[in-house]
């Protein structure tokens, strides 16, 4: 057994297909289950097994999983002490619940000055553990009260969420969102204080269909709608119009596949967003119990 064939195999794992692995690797799908097969064939045991989410390893595929992990630690601590880079690193591809992700592109730019070498991907989906379950993401920012069992993560903080219209702005009309979102995201803290779908449809007002619509709708005047409070505060132009409701406070998590334990890079990106998220609406809690309480909503 060579580091070269761990290396194919803990790439066709973390990436959830052969064509994916290939494609960090710089060689073909063919290649990849080529060496994987030759792994297996080597070892006279089963790698992987069909699941409802695509293949997953078998318990012996798991236990060499752990042990290729401590050999890809070591040989990257080896290529840092003598100044080598691995140049074969796949973007880390992230998505967030409603496309909430752009909240945080700061503490991402944060990131990516702090860890030049491991490059990442914002995907437009809006449901985070789908993206992640079905493999087509890596990092779920999902705004959810727990992640299902497929998946594993750490619960950064809890949301809280009020209504917002533009400062000074009189006789707002309420926003919602769109078929799409309610689609992706139906029920839940989303849709507290702003309706969705077929109800946003019948009471004929406008609708969004992800996270930064909205927020600009309400920066440019088009109505009034309930913003996550890290958010809404922080914006000048925006005023609250309400306290927050606790029926709208969901936790945010950090997610990824439960079967596939993150590489390297991902854990440094989970570790960084966890302190920096957390610390950022941290700051921002404590500003809120210093805000004055305001009047209720226009109506």
């Amino acid at each position: 057994m060579e580091w070269s064939d761990l290396e194919v195999f803990l790439a066709a794992v973390r990436t959830g297909s052969y064509t994916a692995a290939g494609r960090q690797l710089g060689v073909n799908r063919t290649t990849v289950g080529r060496r994987v097969e030759a792994l297996e064939s080597s070892l006279g045991v089963s790698l992987f097994e069909q699941s409802a989410v695509g293949y997953s390893p078998t318990e012996c595929g798991s236990r060499l999983l752990a042990a290729a992990e401590a050999i890809e630690r070591e040989v990257m601590h080896m290529m840092r002490d003598i100044g080598a880079t691995d140049r074969r690193i796949a973007p880390i591809r992230i998505v967030g619940s409603g496309g909430i992700a752009t909240e945080f592109l700061p503490e991402l730019a944060a990131f990516r000055c702090a860890n030049p070498d491991v490059p990442v991907e914002l995907l437009g989906e809006l449901d985070p553990l789908a993206a992640v379950s079905q493999r087509r993401a890596d990092l779920g920012i999902a705004l959810v009260r727990s992640p299902p069992l497929r998946l594993a993560g750490v619960e950064v903080a809890t949301l809280v969420q009020a209504p917002y219209g533009r400062r000074g702005a009189e006789n707002l009309d309420p926003l919602g969102w769109g078929f799409e979102f309610d689609a992706a995201l139906p029920g839940g803290a989303w849709i507290v204080g702003n309706p969705s779908g077929e109800a946003a449809h019948f009471a004929a007002i406008v609708t969004c269909n992800n996270w930064s619509q909205l927020k600009s709708c309400v920066l440019a005047g088009l109505g009034r709608a309930n913003l996550w409070c890290f958010a809404g505060d922080a914006e000048a132009d925006l005023e609250r119009l309400a306290d927050p409701d606790p029926r709208g406070d969901c936790p945010l998590w950090l997610v990824h596949r439960a079967k596939a334990p993150p590489g390297p890079g991902l854990t440094r990106l989970i570790e960084f967003l966890r302190q920096s998220i957390a610390a950022r609406l941290k700051a921002a809690a404590g500003q809120e119990r210093q805000r004055p309480a305001r009047q209720p909503a226009r109506s």
